[in-house]
């Protein structure tokens, strides 16, 4: 019997906890520093100064011009900002009603396009590869004169897949389409240049990189057509109305400023868990089943299942296995955590009902240690062993 010695982290695509140093940098903005940054006396040009300076630091990390940097609530709102806001003014001004994204999608992408289509939108789900990233060849045989916007992941963040925008990007220079990338899992993790890969618009969000929850960017490319969601105010240059959330940009900014500093180091750490993670998991005889892609897959994260052909148990009640063992894993997005769903990821994937029931998503950060994999790999494999007594094979 194994003893909890601690409780392990390993959902860090859900979310990761706030840094030390930005809860500093964020702190002024929660006390003193409360004006409005729309007012004109002191209190609100501090903080007006401060959302500006927050805005060049991201608009610098990702190569952009600041006015092409808008601050959301976060990656969802930033997609819905995207896709609604663009495919709108595409539809009324150009004629152009069709959309091309992929099966593999956030949900925040698939219900923002299901919403689309109630509004007269054709939307096209492209069907993922076995690795579950999109052929350029797929994509190009369903453009046609209609198509306005392509929406893509950049990494999923279910299996880590790392679709090729660049060569994506490179093919619709010229076709008069509009890409939005959904950065949300890469952001702060990859070098991102909009400028050199022609990005028109890019979501990402604050708390996937140890900034604040509740704050997230959209860029957008000087001259990409798109309109306002939220209305009430002439903020973010009229792109969406609502006093700013100070201290939750602040607090990206800080975030995206430590990410740029510590890319490569953080990037090579967790590269070395995973294939740590990975040598130990191959080592089980096949009882484990590995559903991220070997190649082109962001080490961040590592989805797997127990093989269908040896156990029968559901991801949920295996989820709770580890929970109770002080494990904190994940079933795939954390926006259907908890939810009775078989991941429509590794469906997309091809990948069997019965396997695609058993997954479970390990992923790792900064502060993720190899005495944690070792944990963690303990505890799968008395999880296993109670397993093969339970499905009689003991």
């Amino acid at each position: 019997m194994i003893k909890i010695i601690r409780n392990v982290y390993l959902d860090y695509a859900a979310t990761t906890p706030l840094d030390s140093e930005v809860l500093e940098e964020m702190l002024p903005y929660l006390k003193e520093k409360f004006g409005n940054p729309s007012s004109i006396h002191k209190y609100g040009q501090d903080t007006r100064t401060a959302v500006e300076i927050s805005r060049a630091k991201v608009a610098e990390f990702l190569n952009a011009k600041q006015s092409e940097i808008i601050f959301t609530s976060g990656g969802t709102e930033a997609i819905n900002l995207a896709l609604i806001g663009t495919a709108r003014v595409l539809k009324k001004e150009y004629n152009k009603t069709k959309i091309i994204t992929s099966k593999a999608e956030h949900h925040a992408t698939l219900e923002t396009c299901k919403f689309l289509e109630n509004e007269g939108f054709e939307v096209v789900y492209l069907n993922p590869s076995k690795d579950g990233d999109i052929k350029v060849y797929d994509l190009l045989k369903n453009i046609d004169d209609r198509t306005g916007l392509v929406s893509l992941l950049h990494v999923n963040n279910e299996t880590g897949t790392i679709t090729d925008i660049n060569t994506i990007v490179e093919e619709l220079k010229n076709r008069d389409i509009i890409i939005h990338v959904d950065a949300v899992q890469s952001f702060g993790k990859f070098s991102i240049d909009v400028t050199k890969t022609k990005i028109d618009l890019l979501s990402a969000s604050a708390h996937k990189i140890y900034g604040p929850k509740g704050v997230g960017i959209l860029y957008v490319r000087t001259g990409t057509p798109i309109s306002s969601l939220i209305f009430g105010g002439a903020q973010e240059r009229n792109r969406r109305g609502g006093t700013e959330n100070v201290y939750g940009i602040v607090g990206l900014a800080k975030a995206v400023e430590i990410a740029q500093r510590n890319m490569s180091r953080d990037f090579q750490h967790v590269l070395s868990i995973n294939q740590y993670f990975k040598d130990k998991l191959l080592s089980l005889d096949e009882e484990v089943l590995i559903n991220s892609p070997e190649k082109n897959s962001s080490p961040y994260i590592l989805n797997i299942s127990l093989n269908p052909e040896k156990f029968s148990i559901d991801e949920n009640a295996l989820i709770i296995n580890f929970t109770i063992n002080g494990v904190a894993v994940s079933s795939g997005s954390a926006c259907t955590s908890g939810v009775l769903e078989t991941s429509h990821v590794l469906l997309s994937m091809g990948i069997d009902e019965k396997r695609a029931s058993m997954a479970i998503r390990f992923s790792f950060g900064k502060s993720t240690s190899f005495e944690e994999i070792d944990y963690a790999m303990e505890v799968l494999k008395k999880i296993l062993g109670r397993l093969k007594i339970k499905n009689g094979t003991k």
